[in-house]
């Protein structure tokens, strides 16, 4: 019975420890979501893909998309002068 308490406490903190996404804000995985949902987003895709998303997200992407591995970052002309590679 203790277990099951300490469980239902623990799911609990971990809702309010992530965003919308389900996920722990400025991990890996989260910055990987949030990457996918905006280029998702800005291709068409899935017009309500940010629907969730928060200023925070917002801003991580923004210094996110400068990374190779973002989707996003990767659209020609969206982001500073185009890619090389």
């Amino acid at each position: 019975m203790a277990v099951t308490s300490l469980h239902r406490r623990l799911k609990k903190l971990e809702t309010q420890l992530t965003d919308p996404s389900g996920l722990v804000p400025h991990t890996q995985k989260w910055l990987e979501y949030w990457d996918r949902q905006h280029y998702l987003f800005l291709t068409d895709q899935d017009k309500k893909a940010l629907q969730y998303a928060t200023v925070e997200v917002l801003h991580a992407m923004f210094k996110y998309m400068d990374d190779p591995a973002s989707l996003a970052g990767s659209i020609p002309g969206l982001h500073g002068p185009p890619r090389q590679g």
